[in-house]
């Protein structure tokens, strides 16, 4: 008898240990997704900040609306519903890999940039024809005013090598011959 019930006593401790492990463990990956989802609002939330900016700005800011259009069109659709946070941060990841490898959407706000800021990334690429494309993809979002975390994220990279990207952009500007340094410079200070 003694043994019947210490062997019940170590299958309900084995199952108590179970689901605690399996809570605890649920509730780290939730916390995972929490965290992954307040990650991509805050990035969406500085999208929607430059873009807007962008948008007062610049002629051409289609780029800006689509994204904007397409964020408030699935928050619209799904608020207070549990998919909500599901189709937003779907649609801020659609967002973010199309700035990240569309050419299309990048061309699209390289050409905004140019129609409202004196031709800023075609005077970049003329000045300086051999630099890589990920360097005129900076100076593009630094100049479209994204902030360093949004720029890491798009250019998948840490935030120290952007950091350190964005120092040498400078100093190869600043220590060029061109005629347009001083401009140049002066759209990364905005």
């Amino acid at each position: 008898m003694e043994a019947v019930a210490l062997l019940v006593m170590a299958i309900l401790a084995t199952l108590v240990l179970y689901f605690w492990a399996r809570k605890a463990q649920l509730e780290k990956q939730l916390l995972e997704e929490r965290e992954e989802y307040e990650r991509m609002m805050s990035l969406a939330e500085d999208l929607k900040t430059r873009l807007g900016r962008l948008q007062g700005h610049r002629k051409n800011a289609d780029i800006g609306m689509d994204m904007l259009d397409r964020l408030f069109e699935q928050y619209y659709v799904y608020e207070g519903t549990d998919k909500l946070q599901t189709k937003i941060e779907k649609e801020v990841r659609t967002l973010v890999e199309g700035l990240r490898s569309n050419p299309r959407m990048q061309r699209s706000l390289e050409d905004s940039l140019n129609e409202s800021d004196e031709q800023v990334m075609a005077r970049l690429r003329a000045a300086f024809p051999q630099w890589k494309e990920e360097d005129f993809l900076l100076y593009m979002f630094a100049v479209a005013g994204f902030s360093s975390t949004t720029i890491s994220t798009l250019l998948e990279k840490d935030k120290p090598y952007v950091y350190n990207r964005f120092y040498r952009l400078k100093e190869r500007i600043r220590n060029s011959e061109v005629e347009d340094k001083s401009f140049l410079l002066s759209q990364l200070e905005k």
